[in-house]
């Protein structure tokens, strides 16, 4: 248990650092994205709680996770507005994701797994990531809200 643990720590570490070189690159198409003020808050708490290390930036894409049914990656954020109810989200960022499904029942368990923040964010961080979440999905796309 503490080997996968130490295991966590160093992939975790190793995809910050690898974001944060890509993050220090300038945008490929030289296009600088603006996010409305309101969403703003959102986006602090996504960064300030390193989401985007597992889900990546802007939620478009998460890291591999070995074993890990969701397609052996950590999910994508991007279409949360249509898996979620807000209550549903905000639940599921509170309570994380302790045991994440294996995609080989025999295989060994994911090494990453989402912790839960309720003990970590207020009700006002909660409100502003669900909104910001929400936000990622694409452009023309019904909310489902």
């Amino acid at each position: 248990m503490g080997l996968i643990l130490v295991g966590s720590v160093i992939a975790t570490g190793y995809m910050d650092d690898q974001r944060r070189k890509r993050e220090d690159a300038p945008p490929a198409s030289g296009a600088v994205v603006t996010l409305s003020p309101d969403l703003q808050p959102g986006l602090k708490v996504y960064e300030e709680f390193s989401c985007a290390v597992c889900h990546g930036p802007a939620g478009k894409g998460g890291v591999h996770n070995f074993n890990a049914q969701t397609a052996q990656e950590i999910p994508a954020l991007i279409h949360v507005a249509d898996s979620y109810t807000k209550p549903d989200l905000i639940a599921k960022i509170q309570n994380g994701v302790p045991i994440e499904p294996k995609l080989n029942s025999n295989g060994p368990a994911p090494p990453l797994h989402m912790p839960g923040f309720k003990d970590l964010l207020t009700d006002a961080q909660m409100n502003d990531l669900v909104v910001y979440l929400i936000s990622l999905k694409p452009k023309g796309e019904n909310l489902g809200f």
